[in-house]
């Protein structure tokens, strides 16, 4: 069972979502307000790389859940 992409947005405007890299890793990314589209994503140093997207859309629900960030649509 695949878990639903999430994106999230904390007090600051700063977005975060789970990306692909490099093979059939994925980990949580974040890109500051002033940017938009697909520049300026960088990799997230709170989590690791994971090799499934449920692994690294879970950690992200996490640290949303514990920083209090927004659920955001459309990213």
């Amino acid at each position: 069972m695949s878990l639903p992409a999430r994106c999230y947005v904390d007090e600051r405007g700063w977005k975060y979502k789970v990306m692909g890299g490099i093979g059939q890793n994925y980990k949580a990314r974040f890109q500051k307000p002033d940017k938009a589209g697909d520049t300026g994503w960088r990799g997230l140093a709170a989590v690791t790389w994971k090799p499934t997207f449920d692994e690294a859309q879970a950690d992200l629900d996490r640290l949303a859940a514990e920083r209090g960030w927004k659920e955001r649509f459309g990213l």
